[in-house]
């Protein structure tokens, strides 16, 4: 059998509720050539024997795969284990609750395939609100601002100038479009980012990567959901503590694979410093900070920079 030109991960852990909704938009899709991976996390509910029922309707197109023991391993190395399984060359991830319009392959592959020389895709990402409008009552769609759109950015270019660091915002897993070898090249998803609280910057973390090594195509068509609930780890990670433990955590892990990675540029470790030097702080410190006030951070800021 010839191998597809694109293989689609989506990882799930307890989906049932949307995620034949989500495998729908892949079979939607007007782009023909892919092959479906449907990677189980350890589900305990019927999201296991609905992958299973789609692997079995198309077999050899849909394949259903889990961890070893069907453990629950978190969202990195379940996408991971896609990548692991995958016969194509390009890569493209979709979350259990996100969606695809119909034409979502048909025009990011053609836009890689006219830029051979970037090693990824991302594109604007819709973030759905009012697919529940009880539970997200008030909050209406926005799309996040991102870097211009329809041209390649070349290694670094994107880092200082995207969240946490500049004006633009960080994509959306589900925009995702990668190349096999660049996925190879930088390692795949960062598995220690497995903790709930944690989990929140393991895309950060990815794109971190991606933009010190990768040159990166900007499309500038929107053609992805991303579900948001009240209940999602976006929303419940905004207490303040959560998303303060998830920032120097991440902000860790960062001048950790920075100084693996043997990256000496004087603009980065500037801004690196100018953004963490809280995080930096062993927590005693850093809670004398905060009682001190902003006028001690401005300060630090100031030493930092």
């Amino acid at each position: 059998m010839t191998n597809p030109r694109v293989s689609v991960v989506i990882p799930f852990f307890n989906a049932a509720r949307f995620l034949q909704e989500t495998v729908e938009s892949v079979l939607a899709q007007t782009f023909p050539d892919w092959e479906l991976l449907l990677a189980d996390d350890g589900s305990s509910d019927q999201s296991t024997q609905m992958a299973l029922a789609y692997a079995e309707s198309q077999p050899g197109r849909i394949r259903y795969i889990e961890h070893d023991g069907h453990v629950n391993r978190g969202l990195t190395a379940t996408r991971n284990l896609g990548v692991h399984h995958a016969r194509a060359a390009i890569l493209a991830f979709l979350d259990a609750d996100d969606l695809w319009l119909p034409e979502k392959l048909e025009v990011q592959v053609a836009e890689l395939d006219a830029h051979p020389e970037a090693g990824f895709l991302f594109a604007p990402t819709l973030y759905w609100y009012e697919w529940d409008s009880t539970g997200n009552r008030g909050q209406r769609d926005w799309i996040p601002p991102l870097a211009p759109g329809s041209r390649v950015y070349e290694p670094s270019s994107l880092f200082l100038a995207s969240y946490p660091f500049g004006p633009w915002g960080s994509p959306c897993p589900c925009s995702f479009l990668a190349r096999r070898k660049t996925l190879d090249a930088v390692g795949g998803f960062e598995e220690c980012f497995h903790n709930g609280t944690f989990q929140l910057y393991e895309d950060i973390a990815f794109m971190a990567k991606l933009y010190l090594q990768v040159p990166i195509y900007v499309s500038s068509a929107c053609l992805d959901r991303n579900r948001c609930s009240p209940h999602s780890m976006t929303r419940q990670a905004e207490n303040m503590r959560k998303e303060e433990a998830a920032r120097r955590y991440y902000f860790q892990w960062l001048r950790g694979y920075l100084r693996r990675q043997a990256v000496h540029d004087p603009a980065i470790w500037r801004a690196v410093r100018r953004e963490s030097w809280f995080y930096a702080l062993p927590l005693p410190a850093a809670k004398l900070v905060r009682r001190v006030g902003n006028k001690a951070r401005r300060v630090m800021q100031r030493l930092a920079g």
